[in-house]
């Protein structure tokens, strides 16, 4: 009897032990796996786009296609050392549209030039096969713009479809908003989120210092603007923005954009005649010249890379003196102005901003330098220097 007990005791002992050794086996397994997956679960983000999609982004970001290459300066704010290292395509939109900007990239990074082009500078020339020939791991296209939007249904499966995540971002259709969420999925797509948090944390120092003045201003008064685009573009007159871009600023600014009723749209046209009837408190263009243009296209005001104050003044001046522009009471009393064209799709809009508060609300925005502001974000978040001018004005 005793000997059964022992044997039934030591036969209990061995299965409990090899049942032990067996769970700890298992238990090793798991904690294995648990630790080769983690960096997997680490790194996996979900996040939203501006689109209002819910987007996956890859565990590893090596290889980025850009719908505008106007989104280089952006990269600039977020990889200041070299911001066209996951860039493999990309249309042509920077070097044709703002060519001295482009030249400045191309002294400081060569490298720009032999990044494939997959179209030209408008949305329905995106090369769909070129960009899955690339193997690019995002794609990065903004809500409007020259390059594909979120109205591309069929462009983004088919991107998918081949393992290519898209990612929505905007600079043009709502600015001011949209400008710190875009950087900030930016900075998730290019693993740089703390380069992305220390410029949106500034961008909300310099909006706050316009919203505070903005409470100062007497109840009623909003100040007329006409904001003239693209100066010198065609012979028709007058094209200007009203709900998005630049327009954006002026209904930002409590502001009253004399178009608005006139021009439904993002953009469109009014006659002179209207403008003269009209009449707004300020007015505003755009310029899309440069030093190139100086010589053989006049019409163009010249502003931005390269341009010296003196050579902006001059093509500035020479716009205004056109016989039907003198009429207007803004010429005449000194209240208008001139804008570089590109700040109307770029992260630098701040700059831009601070400009008109300062034009649309002198008193109040006396002490507010949109100069210095330009200088500081050159300094903190570009990779190149500020060289040229971005605004001129009759005062």
């Amino acid at each position: 009897m005793s000997q059964v007990l022992w044997y039934l005791t030591h036969f209990c002992i061995k299965k409990m032990f090899t049942m032990l050794i067996l769970f700890i086996r298992r238990f090793s397994i798991i904690l294995a796996l648990t630790y080769l997956l983690l960096p997997v679960w680490a790194h996996a983000q979900v996040i939203t786009d501006l689109a209002g999609r819910l987007v996956d982004l890859p565990e590893k970001i090596d290889r980025v296609i850009l719908g505008e290459s106007r989104y280089i300066p952006a990269l600039g704010i977020l990889q200041p050392d070299d911001p066209l290292r996951q860039i493999v395509g990309m249309l042509p939109d920077f070097k044709l549209a703002d060519p001295a900007g482009y030249q400045q990239y191309q002294q400081q990074f060569p490298h720009i030039d032999a990044i494939p082009l997959i179209g030209r500078s408008a949305r329905d020339s995106f090369s769909v096969e070129q960009a899955i020939a690339l193997d690019a791991d995002v794609a990065v296209f903004g809500l409007e713009g020259h390059g594909p939007t979120s109205k591309d249904s069929r462009l983004i499966e088919q991107l998918k479809q081949a393992g290519v995540t898209v990612v929505f971002v905007d600079f043009r259709q709502e600015p001011i908003k949209n400008t710190p969420t875009s950087i900030t999925i930016l900075g998730q797509v290019l693993g740089q989120t703390e380069r992305a948090s220390t410029f949106n944390k500034f961008y909300q120092q310099q909006l706050d210092a316009i919203e505070q003045r903005l409470q100062t201003l007497p109840a009623g008064k909003r100040t007329k603007v006409f904001l003239h685009s693209r100066v010198g573009l065609g012979s028709t007159c007058c094209e200007t923005m009203v709900n998005g871009m630049m327009g954006h600023y002026i209904d930002w600014l409590a502001a009253d954009n004399i178009a608005t009723e006139y021009v439904p749209g993002t953009a469109g046209i009014i006659n002179r005649e209207y403008l003269l009837i009209n009449q707004p408190d300020v007015y505003i263009a755009t310029a899309i010249g440069s030093v190139n243009t100086l010589t053989d296209s006049p019409q163009f005001i010249a502003l931005g890379a390269g341009v010296s104050h003196e050579l902006a003044q001059q093509s500035f001046q020479h716009n205004l003196s056109a016989p039907w522009l003198a009429q207007l009471d803004a010429v005449k009393q000194k209240h208008a102005f001139a804008i570089w064209h590109h700040f109307y799709n770029s992260p630098l809009n701040i700059a831009a901003l601070q400009a008109f508060a300062k034009w649309l609300y002198p008193n109040a925005f006396n002490d507010l330098n949109p100069d210095t502001t330009l200088e500081e974000i050159y300094r903190r978040f570009q990779p190149i220097e500020l060289n040229g001018t971005y605004w001129v004005g009759t005062n």
